[in-house]
């Protein structure tokens, strides 16, 4: 494999749907194309000539539309590079809605409250952090795992606010919080997060 050929290929096979967002394909011909342009939606376009794609993107930045011809050549490098950018973006901007939301929803339920949320990619391997001063630190990327899991992540943090660290009081704690054995729920969501990590890398390089 060379050095520019994508780890995944974005095409139409291409799945991505999870509840915060999602992808979906419409082929369309070029007439059509050019009648959606009309349409008062939020959009990004690539291309030039018959090699173009659109991207609608949907209320709340929910998700994209791409709508694509026959013609569009998904093989073409730079097609591909606009494609994974276009979704690594719009899943950052989800994700600084969706984050601070459902992190204040679980802060209202549990009665624990951080001084302040920061939704950023941090260091590989990590998926959010809790700072000495109460701020909680969130990757983007768990706006696209299952909900369960993402709060799982969110929570984890929140269990930091009260234990600064890894011990057998932070982890009873950390179940309570849950309602499982977060120990045992933290090794789940490493086999489960270690088995896609690749293609999240791929997403937000």
């Amino acid at each position: 494999m060379s050095k520019r050929t994508p780890l995944y290929w974005i095409n139409p096979r291409f799945r991505l749907n999870f509840p915060s967002f999602s992808v979906e394909w419409h082929l369309c011909d070029i007439c059509d194309l050019e009648l959606n342009e009309l349409y008062d939606k939020e959009r990004l376009v690539y291309g030039y000539g018959m090699n173009c794609i659109h991207a609608i993107v949907r209320e709340g930045n929910s998700g994209l539309d791409f709508l694509y011809t026959n013609q569009t050549k998904f093989e073409n490098i730079r097609v591909q590079k606009w494609l994974r950018e276009t979704i690594r973006d719009h899943i950052v901007l989800r994700a600084k809605k969706v984050l601070p939301q459902r992190l204040h929803e679980l802060e209202s339920l549990h009665n624990l409250y951080a001084n302040g949320i920061v939704v950023k990619k941090l260091r590989k391997g990590i998926l959010g952090q809790c700072t000495h001063s109460n701020y909680i630190r969130l990757s983007p990327i768990i706006v696209i795992f299952p909900n369960r899991l993402m709060d799982v992540v969110i929570l984890h943090e929140m269990a930091h606010l009260k234990y600064h660290h890894h011990r057998k009081s932070f982890w009873n704690y950390l179940s309570m919080l849950i309602g499982e054995d977060a120990e045992q729920q933290n090794k789940i969501q490493d086999m489960v997060v270690s088995k896609y990590w690749d293609f999240y890398m791929f997403l937000m390089k």
